[in-house]
């Protein structure tokens, strides 16, 4: 299949494709509504629903729900802002063999990936993207992803269902973020979702230590302890108007590509000042009851400045195994992509201005010049 094709997929196959159908009917019923322009895309979920429902009903009662089960150690946690480099983080951890995380099929079909035969596996792989869209990074059959998508398709709370239904994009990522003003059901079937879809995944993965790199799950640590009492995190910082800007960025194109109704990209400003506070202050609560080799903090600008000797650290302070095993794989893509480069991003004088106004908090505590 051509880049062109594969790059214009979602135009058709919408990422609610992979959702079972109760949570599509739900956010379908909840959304506001779908703009006439995008009803086949609904209908291509919804067949696509009705088609695997009786594998994936399957594959639900067959497969571990617990983590634990699979007798792996708990969950590594990347945690931080969109666009404080989680991603490359994610990347470099992945190529040490000792961990595994989510790729693209198990994020977009989480119900069923484990029943894909080699033949329908090499079918679905061949319509992935090129790219992720919101920046050049390539994606392959077995680039790590963040299972934030994954979990999205299983229940209604998710920030991504803000994406797809902007009309209530703040309230949206609030839940989905937040859990604000959520029932302890929902939270609990999140929680079940998250525990059965990582069962799975290490099933999949022979029980190697799972590495999940959400920033959603920056504001969650005791909802993820809850399940994992020792699992260990690491959070990553970057210049707070990097952050914005391209923070902005993405859930502009993300809206531009995936909505499916109309929306007001200005709300994008907004939604992004008030939520970084707000998931810090979550951060800051849940990681006082951390023991200190349980959490590891990093900075963006010196973790790609010195990335072996930063993780060689993040190693030895986690207790992770020993770096210099993973060295060589972890070298080697480096080396793949020394080549890129990242997006760059102004932001004008207005905006520079509410930006160290309303994140006055990360300016100070990570002091970056303002």
């Amino acid at each position: 299949m051509t880049p062109w094709l594969r790059r214009r997929a979602h135009r058709i196959f919408h990422p609610l494709a992979g959702a079972d159908l109760v949570t599509l009917s739900t956010v379908l019923r909840t959304g506001g509504g779908v703009s006439p322009r995008h009803l086949h895309r609904v209908a291509t979920a919804l067949g696509a629903g009705v088609v695997r429902a009786p594998l994936d009903a399957i594959e639900r009662r067959a497969a571990s729900s617990r983590a634990e089960d699979a007798g792996a150690a708990p969950p590594l946690f990347i945690l931080g802002h969109w666009r404080s480099g989680t991603t490359h983080l994610l990347n470099l951890l992945s190529r040490d063999s000792r961990f595994a995380a989510p790729d693209p099929l198990s994020v977009g079909l989480p119900w069923g990936f484990l029943g894909l035969s080699r033949f329908w596996r090499a079918r679905l792989e061949s319509w992935l993207p090129p790219d992720r869209i919101i920046d050049s990074m390539p994606v392959t059959p077995d680039a790590p992803q963040e299972d934030e998508l994954a979990l999205g398709l299983m229940q209604p709370l998710s920030y991504y269902h803000g994406i797809f239904f902007p009309a209530d994009l703040r309230g949206a990522f609030r839940r989905g973020v937040l859990f604000e003003d959520c029932p302890p059901g929902a939270v609990a079937r999140w929680r079940d979702s998250l525990t059965h879809y990582a069962g799975k995944l290490q099933r999949l993965n022979g029980g190697r230590r799972l590495v999940l790199k959400n920033p959603a799950h920056t504001a969650k640590i005791r909802h993820l302890r809850a399940v994992w009492p020792d699992a260990a995190f690491v959070h990553i910082h970057r210049n707070p108007y990097e952050v914005f800007a391209s923070t902005r960025r993405m859930l502009r194109t993300l809206l531009r590509e995936f909505a499916l109704q109309g929306y007001d990209p200005a709300a994008v400003d907004a939604l992004v000042l008030d939520l970084f506070p707000e998931m810090m202050a979550r951060y800051d609560a849940d990681v006082a009851e951390l023991a200190g080799n349980r959490i590891a903090e990093l900075r963006y600008e010196e973790f790609v400045a010195e990335p072996l000797g930063q993780l060689a650290r993040l190693y030895d302070r986690l207790g992770l195994g020993a770096f210099a095993a993973a060295r060589p794989a972890i070298e080697r893509y480096l080396g793949e992509v020394r080549d890129h480069r990242p997006n760059r991003h102004t932001l004008d004088a207005g905006t520079r201005r509410r930006v160290a106004e309303r994140w006055a908090f990360a300016f100070e505590r990570w002091d970056y010049p303002r």
